[in-house]
């Protein structure tokens, strides 16, 4: 392994098991911040971004023995210009900072290491959850987007399909399920808070103020009351069925042959079975761990009322005492009964009241968590398939009621007549009535080969009440 194997990194993590671990690991997070903000980082740029670390620093700094070289060393006894070179060298000394090298400005480069640079990220997306928000819709779209682009006709990842499809997908499948047990044990940590809270006060500000609550839920229910979700996870599903048909599949297999140096059999079964595992997560487990996190959360909300109501009555179960007390003197006599209760009603009075408003009580329906989302996937519905409904909306399904129609309707009415006057007998239904209405506007169309002569009087039928018409072949 080239960590333990190569020299140069014998001192790697040195710097995170010391006395100053604070003020290196924020240093190295400075540099990297600065390195964003220019082409290249210098000495000079990194000294200057270390010295006023340093004049800023809420750390005290420790005296410690890192190296044989004592100018490789911070120290409460040196400047800030002094620390900062020192922690520079130091840096290089455990190869987090690149070796000297002159620049074209003349000075020395100063970068990050890119081993530091994704020791730094890991450590902060895994223990930071202020910079990982939104990490778990941000897998779903990847996954997507990744799956996506296995249909997508000379698309770059197609060309190496296993490690640019199969591989990142996977991955984040992997990421994903961290991301959700995370989810859980914040429900538990949040749990555990509230058992502990003795005060209504402590219980109100944690309810406010939280901030690990209010991340937990904002994570939460933007997965689950989003409606965009849902959507991605019933595409990821479609895709992963379709893959296995398309020539991407093959190819992930030749590509995984190839670089492993195994037979096909081989092959197909490691890809199959990777295949398997994530249409697994996402078809089942997903579904499966976020109902979990569903029954925590209501478990939550029972455990936050019983907890309120406890600290309200000073952990005593007003309940069980009143139910005592009314199974002790259920045999009493009605003079005595009175007498224990207005005795016991003297121990509690009223101290204020306040109206509670109609939706303060209000209770709100549950959201189905089965309903299909409402959002809109392009790749849901082909060109062929819209062409279809399309075709089918315009021409094969026409207005039941169009001039067309209401002039065949009454063709068979008038195999034998010149004209009719509508009434109980020829209205029978509403598609009869509104045959008739189709008469009436359609009287003055060429199209029509009848017209309408408007009678005194109304008629009056089961289907409908109309004005008394004539209807006659157009001379």
């Amino acid at each position: 392994m080239l960590l333990f194997d190569n020299i140069e990194y014998e001192h790697f993590f040195n710097p995170l098991c010391c006395k100053n671990r604070k003020i290196y690991y924020e240093c190295i997070l400075q540099l990297i911040e600065k390195s964003k903000s220019v082409p290249l980082l210098y000495e000079k740029d990194a000294r200057d971004t270390l010295i006023l670390y340093f004049r800023n620093c809420k750390y005290v700094v420790a005296d410690e023995d890192n190296s044989g070289d004592a100018d490789e060393n911070i120290s409460s006894k040196k400047s800030e210009t002094e620390n900062a070179s020192a922690l520079l060298r130091y840096f290089r000394y455990c190869g987090w900072v690149s070796e000297k090298e002159i620049g074209r400005n003349g000075d020395n480069i100063a970068t990050v290491s890119p081993y530091c640079r994704k020791m730094i990220d890991a450590i902060e997306r895994i223990f930071n959850r202020d910079n990982n928000r939104g990490a778990l819709t941000n897998h779903i779209f990847m996954i997507y987007d990744i799956l996506h682009s296995a249909f997508i006709v000379d698309h770059g990842r197609t060309l190496r399909p296993y490690s640019s499809i199969l591989v990142p997908v996977t991955d984040s499948v992997s990421d994903l399920k961290n991301e959700l047990l995370i989810l859980k044990d914040s429900i538990r940590s949040i749990m555990r808070m509230v058992i502990k809270m003795t005060e209504t006060n402590q219980l109100g500000q944690f309810i406010i103020k939280d901030e690990m609550m209010e991340s937990f839920f904002n994570d939460y229910f933007f997965i689950k009351k989003g409606g965009l979700i849902p959507g991605y996870i019933e595409e990821i599903e479609k895709m992963l069925r379709k893959i296995i048909k398309t020539e991407v599949y093959e190819n992930m297999i030749k590509e995984y042959q190839s670089f492993n140096n195994v037979d096909e059999i081989k092959a197909r079964e490691t890809v199959d079975g990777q295949l398997a595992e994530v249409r697994s997560f996402i078809s089942y487990d997903y579904i499966k761990e976020m109902d979990f996190i569903d029954k925590k959360i209501n478990n939550y909300y029972s455990l936050y009322s019983t907890r309120i109501l406890m600290v309200l009555s000073n952990s005593v179960n007003m309940q069980t005492y009143l139910n005592d007390l009314l199974m002790a003197i259920k045999d009493f006599d009605a003079d005595e009964k009175k007498e224990i209760l207005d005795d016991v009603s003297k121990f509690f009075s009223l101290q204020s009241y306040k109206y509670v408003g109609r939706k303060s009580i209000e209770r709100r329906k549950k959201r189905k968590p089965n309903t299909k989302s409402g959002a809109l996937v392009i790749s849901s519905l082909s060109d062929e398939d819209r062409a279809r409904l399309t075709r089918e909306l315009l021409y094969e399904y026409p207005d039941r009621y169009g001039v067309k129609q209401a002039a065949g309707y009454f063709n068979k009415l008038f195999i034998d007549k010149e004209s009719i006057i509508p009434g109980e007998t020829m209205i029978r239904t509403r598609d009869d009535a509104m045959m008739v209405a189709a008469s009436i506007i359609y009287s003055g169309s060429s199209e029509f080969p009848y017209e309408v002569e408007f009678l005194d009087g109304i008629i009056e039928t089961e289907a409908a009440v109309i004005s008394k018409i004539r209807i006659k072949r157009k001379s």
